[in-house]
């Protein structure tokens, strides 16, 4: 396999990963376990760095601070000042990854697409 169809497909698998970590993000939005609990969700974000030999290495890190305590007078957790933690997670940001995943998809699926055509134009040369 060439280097551009590795490159090509470490763009692929970096973009699901944004993709996944960013919809389990906003699935998890409302969760009202309390930090550390067994059970409550941790945000999650992607991070990119360059591959030796081109292409990217996607690895998901947790968000620091993971917890933002906001008003919820009528959650069951809530404390007397009716304050629960919730997972620190800004939709619209989001809604912007996702959509940055979904555009890093489409470049590398097109990247893709070419060098398969490139390749299939030696294979006809060589015939």
């Amino acid at each position: 396999m060439s280097s551009i169809f590795a490159i090509a497909e470490s763009g692929l698998a970096a973009a699901t990963s944004m993709l996944n970590a960013s919809a389990s993000n906003i699935a998890n939005i409302a969760d009202t376990s309390p930090v550390g609990a067994v059970g409550a969700y941790v945000p999650r974000q992607v991070k990119t760095s360059a591959a030796p030999g081109g292409g990217v290495v996607a690895q998901a890190v947790t968000v620091k601070p993971a917890q933002l305590v906001t008003y919820d007078p009528a959650s069951p957790l809530a404390g007397v000042k009716g304050m629960v933690d919730t997972p620190d997670i800004d939709p619209i940001a989001e809604v912007t990854n996702q959509l940055a995943a979904g555009v890093a998809f489409a470049y590398s699926l097109a990247a893709l697409q070419v060098a398969d055509e490139e390749e299939k134009q030696a294979l006809d040369m060589k015939a």
